[in-house]
């Protein structure tokens, strides 16, 4: 399985080594008023990385599923004027392109797939070779459909619209949901960032209100339970979003 969509490009790379550089440091600051902690979470780096790439493949995931539909209703417009299925696959191509620019995913994922069946592969075999390529349930579940479509002889361009219907109605269902999770999630994350924020206000503001929890044990140990009750919510926060509906 191709999963190259979730690699990170050099100015990804120094994005999240920035984010995380800045969150290490105010951290430190907030919770122990010192920079010694930010070096002591050197080691969690690749975690914040992970989850990085996860809401990457998340968003990735959603821009090619989307993309995929329009591009079905194309290859089913072409199928209804007598196109041949390989054929309807590169108008498709054509269209995305006007509609999303010669750089969207899809794009590049059909051309791949004309390439494929001029050079002689099955149109099946390479929906399926595309699935795998992009990991996305919807585009394999139509590659199967497509096949047996194409072993039993139907009519393509029904099973498409059939297709394209169904995927419509459960994307317009996914969409309704995925808006109340990411109203659940943006709540969850205001949560997250008033803490901290108290914590900075009363800092700057009254610092000496603050300071018996600096600079010794019990203060250390009250600050470290609140910063991993305070990463513990920024983990659920990021698992709300990771729910598939």
């Amino acid at each position: 399985m191709d999963r190259s969509y979730e690699k990170l490009d050099i100015k990804e790379w120094t994005a999240v080594t920035v984010v995380f550089l800045i969150m290490a440091v105010s951290l430190s600051w907030l919770f122990y008023d010192s920079l010694i902690p930010s070096i002591v979470a050197i080691p969690f780096f690749p975690v914040f990385v992970k989850i990085t790439k996860r809401i990457k493949t998340r968003k990735y995931s959603e821009e090619i599923t989307e993309q995929f539909l329009k591009c079905l209703v194309s290859v089913s417009t072409a199928l209804s004027a007598g196109i041949s299925p390989e054929n309807s696959f590169a108008a498709a191509t054509s269209d995305m392109e006007k509609l999303y620019g010669s750089k969207a995913l899809i794009v590049h994922e059909l051309g791949i797939l004309n390439m494929q069946t001029r050079a002689g592969t099955r149109l099946d075999d390479a929906l399926f070779d595309f699935a795998r390529r992009v990991n996305v349930p919807e585009v394999y579940d139509f590659a199967v459909v497509f096949s047996v479509a194409k072993d039993k002889g139907a009519s393509f361009g029904s099973v498409i619209s059939s297709c394209v219907s169904i995927m419509e109605q459960r994307r317009e269902a996914e969409s309704e949901a995925r808006i109340l999770i990411r109203a659940k999630q943006f709540e969850q994350r205001i949560m997250c960032i008033i803490p901290p924020g108290i914590i900075a206000y009363l800092r700057i503001s009254s610092g000496s209100f603050i300071s018996v929890l600096y600079h010794n044990p019990l203060g250390i140990a009250v600050m470290t339970a609140c910063l991993g009750v305070f990463i513990s919510a920024v983990f659920i926060s990021e698992k709300i979003g990771d729910i598939r509906v």
